[in-house]
């Protein structure tokens, strides 16, 4: 299909291109006098990883889209991507998950308190990153995308909080709106929205406030949308994907407690077996068992809860391609410019169409 050629020629091209500047970071910071070298070795570990490069390509291609050149957005897209596998590992360690991208997760190889440490270094070369923006995209423009990135991880640590404060309190009686906001909050502005508005600052050649605004309200409608849509499908897989292709431990976000549009669905819609559900959602992960999660799930499809997220995950897609199509200011296809130093001219509003499709129809 299309949208695959166009999706793995520049996620492979971008995933290279960052992971040459992670590579240049952590080797410049690692030859300061005095630094801690068995620090450096453990940061190369998730990035280099299997993954998608996904935020690092969104962000180059908008800014692409709107004018730009790709190396003027390269160092924001490589600040995304580490602030990505820093919540990452954050983020096994407050689920105890198992696997990460197909091999045992950090803190199984190194301990829970050098885990979150490593995600706090992982943080701070991200930011290393966004300090040589200074240089390469100017002050006024750095100081915007500073302004992003705080706002972005504000929203992530608050998604996150609200995901976690449900499980720990074992809330239930949870809609489709609460989901959508906890949602909006910890994935769609770090993975979608902040990514594109990011993009768009820096290749934004003429600026102007009233268009700035207008422009970037519309692609975070966009992102939000996809967001939600992504996410979906991202628990949908979580819950009858393949391990193998996933990355992830199948049912791990039912052993975890999560409360995924198709778990509060499935509370909602079975009142047969609602109480026994939920005193299995109550256990801690490591008193709920293989046969716990089987029952849950089995409800799932009883009561038409995978149907229900696949449906509404495909609304969402439709709603984000709804909404790019209105996106007027992103050029359709933007060449190469002469200084400019990239591989793929792909990587622009062609990139950011065909993700609306493959968002929903991923298996990784």
């Amino acid at each position: 299909m299309a949208y695959k050629v166009v999706i793995n020629e520049v996620l492979a091209g971008t995933r290279n291109a960052v992971l040459d500047r992670i590579k240049e970071l952590i080797a410049s910071k690692r030859n300061i006098p005095g630094a801690y070298d068995q620090l450096y070795a453990l940061l190369s570990d998730y990035p280099f990883r299997k993954g998608k490069a996904l935020r690092p390509a969104l962000c180059i291609s908008t800014a692409r889209a709107v004018g730009g050149m790709a190396q003027q957005a390269l160092t924001s897209a490589a600040a995304l991507e580490m602030y990505h596998n820093a919540a990452l590992i954050h983020d096994d360690v407050e689920d105890e998950s198992d696997l990460r991208r197909g091999k045992d997760t950090i803190h199984h190889l190194i301990g829970m308190p050098r885990a979150v440490n490593l995600g706090d270094a992982t943080h701070v070369c991200a930011l290393g990153f966004l300090l040589e923006n200074l240089h390469t995209i100017g002050i006024a423009k750095s100081m915007h995308v500073m302004h992003e990135i705080e706002n972005m991880a504000r929203q992530s640590v608050e998604g996150q909080a609200m995901e976690l404060d449900w499980i720990a309190e074992k809330t239930f009686g949870l809609g489709d709106e609460d989901y959508f906001r906890m949602c909006t909050k910890k994935t769609c502005w770090y993975t979608f929205m902040a990514p594109c508005r990011i993009g768009y600052i820096i290749g934004q050649q003429n600026w102007s406030e009233q268009n700035a605004k207008d422009h970037l309200g519309q692609l975070s409608a966009f992102g939000m949308a996809l967001g939600i849509a992504f996410q979906i499908q991202d628990d949908l897989l979580n819950l009858i994907g393949s391990e193998e292709q996933y990355g992830k431990e199948i049912g791990g976000d039912i052993f975890e407690g999560k409360r995924t549009i198709m778990l509060n669905h499935v509370l909602a819609n079975s009142s047969k077996h609602q109480a026994r559900m939920k005193e299995i959602l109550s256990l801690p992960r490591a008193q709920k068992t293989a046969k716990d999660v089987a029952f849950i799930l089995h409800e799932m499809e009883a009561v038409g809860s995978i149907e229900y997220g696949r449906t509404l995950a495909q609304h969402y897609a439709d709603k984000a391609m709804g909404l790019l199509n209105g996106m007027h200011f992103l050029q359709k296809e933007t060449p190469l410019q002469k200084e400019e130093i990239w591989n793929s001219e792909l990587a622009d509003r062609r990139l950011i169409y065909e993700l609306v499709n493959y968002v929903v129809e991923r298996k990784v």
